[in-house]
């Protein structure tokens, strides 16, 4: 009995060490120095990045990159290495996830890599405190350091009038309508802040297993936390969806040959232009009008009561202004409805600002309600020639609800965007004109304020996708600008919003995300202890 006790271990053990064996790639695994395996993590983590963010978005690799990069971050030998190639890293990974954005200017070229570079360097500051503060925390100090840092980065971007929030991590998660009602209280920061305290629990779990020590009070508490987001984003999709009367909208959209032909004519001068350049050019720009008045009657005859133009889709001299808008306030009478036009509005000035970028809103009874100039023109190049609204968003009581207008980049200026929330906004009209390679995250972001401020969304998007919504995120409907037939998109939406917590109390889960970060960095500083043994905490 005892050699055959003896043959079968033997025999175990031969079969233990055969190469192919799970066990023996597992030991050979574990052989490897870390230093070394880092490299792997780097690499992994880079490939993940440009499905991210802008065109080709995979939810999962915005949870697993942080995972990978936050890995080489603590286990490559060298912080002066190891951080510029995560800085290499986020700016490679975000120009590759920007590409065919080019415009073959190079001033804006040059601008592009620098925006790239700034996001790259802020979105590094997170990894760089793990890496030297971290090892100075206990445990659990650091499980939070790191999620706190990366918040307080993807905060201070969106504050950039340049930068903005584009391209935010929080903003691969749309397709999980019940993980995204979070914005409803905490804003987009949370939706940050739970995939980067992700990355510091893995890495938490990875470590304690090489040691022997499983982390499972760290892994239960985000487990739990993770779970319990989920389940109040379910229960609120489940049990307090919109119940409210619907009412018909439309979003309304130009031909792009249209377009083409009336924008060739202007140029940077022409604020300047004679009498004679503006009459030649009136033809061209009154068909940008006549297409879209064409469309709105179809519209309205479909049913449509509340209706919105693509952004600037309307080409109009300032001289010509009140005519065009006398003929929108004759059909939004003779059908009872709430028009929404969007002009680009030419003047004549000596000022290089000579375009005004404009939502005016005629009612049932053809009175104009509003006239909102967009507050953030792109930068650089819209905003070298668009004069800049003041920043203060319009609300007209209709019969329709609480109605109220944002310009695309608006959509991006969080505070800006709030003003509707506070002003409980039933619907919010945003014309859009989209540019490659935006045209999907512009759809997101959009969706992401609709969440965050209660209100419903209705959404004209030229050279993008256009979208009705409502305030919890569903797409009622949508088109494709290149694909649709006629411009027109026709749905019913809500006509009551929410009050989210979110409209109420701002950012405060950003601010407090940037308050424990300084507090967990002074701690640190203060109690300065040498790093423990592996660098887990």
């Amino acid at each position: 009995m005892p050699a055959q006790r003896n043959n079968a271990s033997d025999a175990h053990q031969e079969i233990k060490s055969q190469p192919g064996n799970p066990t023996d790639i597992e030991n050979r695994i574990k052989s490897i120095p870390a230093g070394r395996l880092a490299w792997l993590w780097l690499l992994l983590g880079f490939l993940l990045l440009p499905f991210t963010l802008f065109q080709t978005v995979i939810p999962l690799a915005a949870w697993a990159a942080p995972i990978l990069l936050l890995r080489f971050a603590r286990t490559s030998r060298r912080a002066l290495v190891a951080l510029p190639l995560l800085f290499a890293a986020y700016t490679v990974g975000a120009w590759i996830g920007f590409r065919g954005a080019g415009s073959g200017d190079l001033g804006l070229a040059i601008l592009g890599i620098i925006t790239l570079a700034v996001r790259g360097l802020l979105y590094t500051l997170p990894y760089a405190a793990d890496r030297l503060i971290g090892p100075r925390l206990t445990s659990w100090a650091r499980l939070f350091l790191f999620p706190l840092a990366f918040t307080a980065a993807d905060w201070l971007l969106s504050l950039s009038r340049v930068i903005t929030s584009t391209g935010s991590p929080a903003y691969s998660q749309f397709d999980n309508l019940a993980l995204i009602q979070i914005l409803s209280i905490t804003g987009m920061w949370g939706l940050t802040f739970l995939i980067m305290w992700g990355a510091s629990t893995a890495n938490a779990v990875w470590e304690h297993l090489d040691a022997g020590r499983p982390a499972r009070a760290q892994a239960l508490t985000f487990a739990g936390v993770l779970v319990a987001v989920v389940l109040f984003g379910s229960a609120r999709l489940a049990f307090a969806p919109p119940a409210s009367q619907t009412v018909p909208a439309a979003t309304i959209t130009l031909d792009s040959a249209v377009s083409a032909e009336a924008n060739r004519l202007i140029d940077l001068t022409f604020n300047q232009s004679t009498g004679a350049q503006r009459a030649a050019a009136r033809p061209k720009f009154e068909a940008t009008v006549d297409q879209l008045l064409e469309r709105t009657e179809k519209a309205l005859r479909g049913g449509a009561k509340i209706i919105g133009w693509q952004e600037g889709s309307g080409l109009v001299l300032e001289e010509d202004k009140q005519a065009a808008l006398d003929r929108v306030a004759a059909l939004a009478k003779q059908y009872g409805a709430e028009i929404e036009v969007s002009l680009a509005l030419l003047t004549r000035t000596e000022s290089q600002l000579f375009v005004r970028n404009q939502s005016i809103l005629v009612d049932s009874s053809g009175a104009v309600l509003w006239t909102y100039d967009k507050t953030y023109p792109v930068s650089p190049a819209e905003a070298y020639f668009t004069i800049a609204g003041p920043g203060k968003l319009p609300v007209a009581e209709t019969p329709f609800g609480r109605l109220s207008t944002a310009i695309c980049n608006d959509l991006h200026f969080l505070p800006l965007l709030r003003q509707a929330g506070r002003n409980g906004v039933d619907i919010l009209i945003a014309p859009y004109n989209s540019v490659h390679p935006w045209e999907s995250e512009d759809a997101v972001v959009a969706t992401y304020r609709a969440i965050e401020n209660g209100f419903s969304l209705v959404r004209p998007a030229g050279s993008g996708i256009s979208t009705i919504t409502d305030y919890e995120g569903r797409i009622l409907a949508s088109q494709n600008f290149y694909t649709a037939s006629d411009g027109i998109l026709l749905s019913s939406v809500p006509t009551r919003g929410v009050t989210t917590i979110y409209s109420r109390i701002g950012d405060l889960f950003a601010y407090l995300c940037v308050a424990g970060f300084v507090f967990l960095a002074a701690w640190a500083v203060v109690h300065w202890k040498q790093p423990r043994k592996g660098g887990s905490g």
